[in-house]
């Protein structure tokens, strides 16, 4: 299963590192893709809970627009 976001704030390859730290560690994720120039997430995985995800993201100040 995959989910796709754009999200505010990344500026860095920093930030993308943060995103995939962050999101990687939540239950059923396997692969985080983060394209620093336009936003983009993109999270691999099984069972993934759309709400737990958004809320993550927000938690690490990547908020989805």
């Amino acid at each position: 299963m995959q989910q796709k976001f754009t999200v505010k704030n990344i500026k860095c390859g920093g930030c993308g590192t943060a995103i995939k730290e962050a999101l990687i560690s939540l239950s059923g994720v396997t692969e985080v893709v983060v394209d620093v120039a336009t936003g983009v997430v993109v999270v691999e995985g099984d069972n993934l809970a759309l709400a737990e995800l958004e809320s993550q993201l927000e938690s690490a100040g990547f908020p989805i627009v």
